[in-house]
């Protein structure tokens, strides 16, 4: 706007500063032809005449205004200029008839002036839009090209783009194909997939023939990449299931038999860890990392195939199909694998053989030793490989069975374990053959309890295993006991060795309150045990049969532990029982009293050895269990064979005495007194002194005063019945008083059967010049105090109160009829059987009684210092009766 005020004061000036000059007169005639000229050019005359210098200063703003479209803005503001400039001189202009002539001509020559301008644009415009419209066709035409042309250009692009995407797709059919060919089964599903996507989303709607073949190929790749999975699959199992798996088990259990248990065995030692076992969670913590690091699953399988073919079936919504497909092929694999068992028996396989039996199965002709390793070694190889194989793919293929690895291995081992029955019982037949089938067991099972699989079939053999080795143990002790039994002597052990009674001393068991006291002089050592040699050698059978035993079971076994002890305990008592007992309750048979008695003594120890055996048991359990004590029933077995060994000795020796008894021949008629007592009396005599002195001298304290109390209440019994029932109608005097004479007699050897100590040492050294047998272990009253046995002494002599009371009575028959005699001095003697002996009594002058028993006494103590190797024949010939 400014510059526009600008031009109309510019032009203004020019205006003002303009001098028109002055027309020359002309005609009428001149003007009118002016006028109508001028008409023509439709302009009016001027009055003045125009300088075309002053003109040509208007053509500028003119022409400027003209191409701002602004000249009617020029015209408004000359106006307006005009009437500013003028607005004074309009009284004045009025006045001068000069200017008013002037301006009148002025505004004609302006409105002349104005007129030439518009006809001058009117034509100017018409010129200008006829340029317009050419320019306007023109630059339409040229647009409609370039619109073609871009049209052309963009689908050259789309062109461009297409053939960008079918080379693509050719480029992925391609891929594919190479990738399927290189193995790369998951990278080609992954390009099948993107060509497919592609042809679906670009040329779903072209009919490019070639794309289309492309496309309907598809399915047949994806067909041929789930095929070659599967053949990758099946390669997979080839090389991870072949022989390697024999390897894989070979070396987990070399690793662990040669470096994780020997490491341990060491540092128990070192470190005394006896209570613990292989395997236990103490022994796990202290092994060498080492070693472990060698036992990596991922060293000894591959299984990258899986991963590609999990993660492909998966895409193809197919996992059902590769579960179907594994199992077949696994379950083929697993068939194979357990060859020559069979994992389901046909029901017409082996149809000669029974139910059950399996001895003519064809793993049972292929199984030993060295089979069963090799075999158990490929079937722990597949173990590992499957256990690594379902953790490594998430149990996918197994459905998310997290128990698939056990339930495997449960099935198989139902399978294998009748025959491996079988083979404990038939083809294990010596100890090393145990040991070393225990050991492979034993490390087999800690390898399964540490991947987490059952053991519980696999320990049922080895408790079976147990079970057996206890079986053949007992047959060895039984053969070796039999051996001992047959060359046993049943004489007290006697041994002039130091040595050798020391080990004797640590071997037996010996009961609590002996002492031992072995003799050593100028001739050397010398002791004599009560007990024969069976015993001594037995004790040691059975701690090495213990230590077997116990060794067994000691390193591996870990669990069931109150089983393993009942079948420990149940062995030891079997020994006690089955062969100990039982074969020297067999010798009980004998007729021999020394035999006899020597089983006795050797009866009594062995329960002593079952005690002591409970106790080192009950405090060597193997459950560690300090609560717990063990008593064998084989000490009531023996007890009850010690009390028929003494039933039998006791009856040994009551009919050897009554052979004896029946020898006694005593006159009841006899008019004489005799000094001496019979010969059948001192044999009788002879033989209880002997007897006790040298069978019965070891028998338990117990026993011997069992027998001797028996023995003497029989004879007083024997002789008592003697007298009421086997005497005459009509005895005489003087035979009641011999027949006093040989009780006395009889009653008399009590006191040397029960010696005082300086009796008794005096007895021992004469009785050892006289036999072997002689006892010389704790003194003949085994360490009894001199009060119990004067007790005893006492009570055997009361035996002989009856007897003598009916003695007395027959010799002073009278006093029986006076009551308080009666009641004070024959309190024993029964009325009914007085009346029958004061009968048979004949009237004879009595002797004194003041020179009998004085007598008597003497003549019976000459007979006590008697040596009874000097009794006649008659008495050799009874100690040799068998």
């Amino acid at each position: 706007m400014d510059q526009e005020v600008l031009l109309s004061q510019d032009f203004q000036k020019i205006l003002l500063s303009y001098e028109p000059k002055k027309a020359e007169t002309t005609t009428s005639h001149d003007k009118e032809e002016n006028a109508s000229e001028y008409k023509d050019l439709g302009m009016e005359e001027d009055a003045f005449e125009l300088d075309p210098q002053s003109f040509d200063k208007w053509v500028p703003f003119l022409r400027s205004a003209v191409e701002k479209n602004q000249l009617g803005t020029i015209i408004q503001e000359l106006d307006t200029s005009i009437d500013d400039n003028f607005q004074g001189l309009e009284l004045q202009l009025l006045q001068d008839s000069q200017i008013n002539d002037k301006l009148e001509t002025s505004i004609n020559e302006i409105s002349n002036i104005q007129n030439m301008i518009d006809t001058s644009l009117s034509g100017g415009i018409l010129n200008l839009q006829e340029q317009l419209t050419q320019t306007t066709n023109e630059l339409i035409i040229k647009k409609q090209v370039f619109v073609n042309n871009k049209k052309t250009s963009l689908k050259i692009s789309e062109l461009t783009i297409l053939l960008t995407k079918v080379v693509r797709i050719l480029e992925l059919s391609s891929k594919c194909q190479e990738l399927i060919t290189e193995g790369n089964f998951f990278k080609a599903l992954q390009n099948l997939d993107s060509l497919e996507k592609i042809y679906l989303q670009e040329f779903r709607n072209y009919n490019f023939k070639f794309l289309k073949e492309i496309y309907d190929s598809i399915p047949y790749l994806k067909s041929v990449t789930k095929d070659e999975c599967l053949n990758l699959i099946r390669n997979s199992l080839n090389s991870n299931l072949g022989k390697n798996l024999t390897d894989v088990g070979m070396s987990f259990f070399d690793t662990y038999q040669n470096e994780l248990l020997p490491k341990w065995l060491e540092i128990k030692k070192s470190m005394k860890l006896e209570k613990f076992k292989f395997n236990s969670p103490v022994e796990i913590s202290m092994r060498d990392q080492a070693s472990l690091k060698k036992l990596n699953l991922e060293k000894f399988f591959h299984i990258e195939e899986f991963y590609d073919s999990i993660m492909i079936f998966q895409t193809l919504n197919k996992l059902d199909y590769l579960f179907s497909e594994f199992s077949k092929e696994y379950e083929f694999r697993k068939t194979k694998l357990i060859y020559p068992l069979l994992w389901k028996r046909a029901s017409n396989s082996n149809a000669n053989i029974p139910p059950g039996d399996i001895s003519s199965d064809a793993f049972t002709k292929q199984m030993n030793l060295k089979f069963l390793k090799e075999y158990f070694w490929k079937i722990l190889g597949f173990l590992l490989y499957d256990i690594n194989l379902n953790k490594s793919t998430d149990f996918v293929l197994v459905d998310n069975n997290y128990n698939a690895t056990n339930e495997f291995w449960d099935g198989l081992m139902n399978r294998l374990q009748p025959y491996l029955r079988h083979f404990i019982v038939t083809g294990l037949n010596d100890d090393d053959s145990f040991v070393e089938f225990k050991d492979f067991m034993c490390i087999y099972v800690a390898i399964l309890e540490n991947y987490k699989l059952s053991i519980d079939p696999l320990y049922e053999i080895l408790i079976l295993l147990f079970d057996r080795y206890c079986d053949i143990s007992i047959r060895y002790f039984d053969t070796e006991f039999e051996v001992l039994l047959n060359d046993d002597d049943f004489m007290p052990l006697t041994i002039n060795d130091k040595t050798l009674f020391q080990k004797v001393s640590q071997i037996c068991w010996m009961k609590e309150d002996e002492h031992l006291e072995p003799q050593e002089d100028m001739s050397g050592f010398s002791i004599t045990l009560p007990f024969s040699p069976l015993y001594p050698m037995t004790c040691t059978l059975l701690k090495k049969a213990y230590s077997k035993l116990t060794s067994f079971i000691t390193m591996f076994y870990r669990h069931d532990l109150p089983a393993l002890n009942r079948l420990l305990v149940n062995a030891i008592d079997k020994i006690f029982i089955d062969i100990v007992n039982k074969k020297i309750r067999a010798k009980l048979q004998s007729t021999s009293r020394e035999e006899i008695a020597q089983i006795l003594i050797n009866l009594d120890y062995f329960i002593v050895a079952t005690k002591a055996f409970s106790k080192i048991m009950t405090e060597g359990n193997i459950m560690q269990n300090p609560d717990i004590e063990i008593q064998l029933k084989s000490t009531k077995d023996l007890k009850d064979s010690r009390k028929y060994a003494e039933g039998k000795l006791i009856k040994l020796i009551d009919s050897k005495v009554a052979d004896i008894l029946e020898t006694v021949d005593l006159d009841w008629n006899s008019k004489e007194i005799i000094q001496d007592p019979d010969i059948s009396i001192v044999d009788v005599a002879q033989f209880l002194e002997m007897m006790f002195a040298t069978t019965l001298i070891n028998l338990p304290y117990s026993i011997q005063i069992l027998l001797i109390f028996r023995e003497f209440d029989s004879l007083t019994r024997r002789f008592l019945d003697i007298l009421l029932n086997d005497t005459p109608d009509h005895i005489t005097h003087e035979s009641v008083l011999n027949f006093e004479v040989n009780i006395k007699y009889l009653e008399g050897i009590i006191p040397r059967i029960f010696p005082s100590r300086d009796e008794e040492e005096t007895n021992i050294t004469s009785e050892r010049m006289m036999t072997p047998l002689s006892p010389v272990f704790n003194g003949t009253n085994n360490g009894h105090s001199p009060e119990l046995i004067e007790n005893n002494v006492k009570s055997l002599e009361e035996t002989f109160i009856e007897l003598r009371q009916y003695i007395e009575l027959l010799k002073t028959g009278n006093e029986y009829m006076d009551p308080d005699l009666r009641m004070r001095k024959y309190s024993r003697v029964k009325p009914e059987h007085a009346n029958i002996l004061m009968r048979k009594v004949r009237v004879t002058p009595i002797m004194s009684p003041s020179d009998t028993p004085q007598q008597q006494d003497d003549d019976s103590s000459s007979i006590f210092t008697r040596d009874f190797n000097g009794s006649d024949s008659r008495i050799a010939k009874f100690f040799n009766r068998r």
